[in-house]
């Protein structure tokens, strides 16, 4: 009898270990989640707004369409100024400043773009317009380089 209770436990204690160490995965997938923050959600809807219009913009026919998707991309653009990128967080606390300043001005740099994207596309002027998108993918660049590594 003591044999055979030996490997049942042996082999419990190797099921709960085991079973202690699968939620391990799950808890970091949660944590994974939780990094994708609300500016994140916000970039997503400024990106698929401009995308959206790259399609677009070019179609004067279009040009309700294309009002209303500046729209979202401009509540995106404003929203995502309120936040903070994780990186600032994680940077010596001596840049921090200086780093929200720069990410604040990118920010404000897009939105005026989108104001101006506006106009371009109020004015019927879509070859314009094209050429501002293409600006504001220049700028998403920079900022996800400089903010988004």
């Amino acid at each position: 009898m003591t044999l055979i209770r030996s490997p049942l436990v042996a082999m419990l204690a190797l099921l709960l270990g085991a079973a202690l160490l699968l939620p391990v995965p799950a808890v970091r997938a949660a944590e994974e989640k939780k990094a994708e923050t609300e500016l994140a959600k916000k970039m997503e809807e400024l990106n698929k707004a401009l995308k959206a219009l790259k399609k677009n913009v070019k179609d004067a026919a279009k040009n309700e369409e294309s009002l209303k998707l500046v729209d979202v991309a401009e509540r995106a653009a404003i929203a995502c100024k309120d936040f903070k990128p994780a990186m600032i967080e994680k940077a010596p606390e001596a840049k921090r400043a200086e780093l929200l300043e720069g990410y604040k001005k990118g920010m404000d740099g897009v939105i005026a773009e989108i104001g101006k994207l506006r106009k371009q596309i109020k004015d019927g002027k879509n070859d314009d317009a094209a050429e501002t998108l293409k600006k504001l993918k220049e700028l998403e660049d920079d900022g996800h380089e400089k903010y988004n590594p």
